[in-house]
């Protein structure tokens, strides 16, 4: 579907649920964005044997995890089994969200692109390198790929928590 068709939906209030609301779009691109992150770490060589890396792995599984939840309860009027009010749960998940983005992405640009730490501060200049992964795209690519989806992601929960 086309963004300009969503947007349409979107002012003439077609959508159902809380995805008309600027919340609602923002937690929904905000689990788009984990799920493009995900395909990115497919290629486990990115993260594996390095613990540091593989809590920035763990933190993007809980946080997909969660905001699905967060958006199944909201669509299904789930909100008023909580034991707090729902706007009081949705800002401590995306201050939690926050905190832990924030965490995973200074570990991922440090383990992923600091030689202190293992890392590979540029793309390497060898055509002919062995870094390549079996879909084509380079190692390092990925890895670059995958701060600046973080990055991203780390923005729009910012802006969620400003709503």
């Amino acid at each position: 579907m086309e963004v300009a068709c969503v947007w349409e939906c979107y002012k003439r209030k077609e959508i159902p649920c809380h995805v008309r609301t600027m919340p609602g779009l923002l937690k929904g691109l905000e689990t788009f964005v984990a799920c493009v992150i995900f395909v990115f770490l497919s290629n486990t060589s990115l993260y594996m044997d390095q613990p540091a890396l593989e809590r920035c792995v763990a933190v993007y599984s809980i946080r997909f995890i969660l905001a699905v939840a967060a958006m199944l309860m909201d669509r299904e009027e789930w909100a008023n089994r909580l034991p707090i009010s729902f706007p009081v749960c949705h800002l401590g998940l995306t201050l939690l969200s926050i905190l832990l983005h924030f965490t995973a992405l200074v570990l991922w640009l440090l383990y992923q692109f600091d030689e202190k730490y293992g890392g590979q501060p540029q793309q390497s200049s060898d055509v002919h390198c062995i870094d390549r992964t079996t879909n084509g795209m380079w190692a390092w690519e990925q890895r670059l790929a995958v701060a600046v989806l973080m990055a991203a992601n780390l923005l729009t929960y910012t802006a969620d928590l400003g709503y």
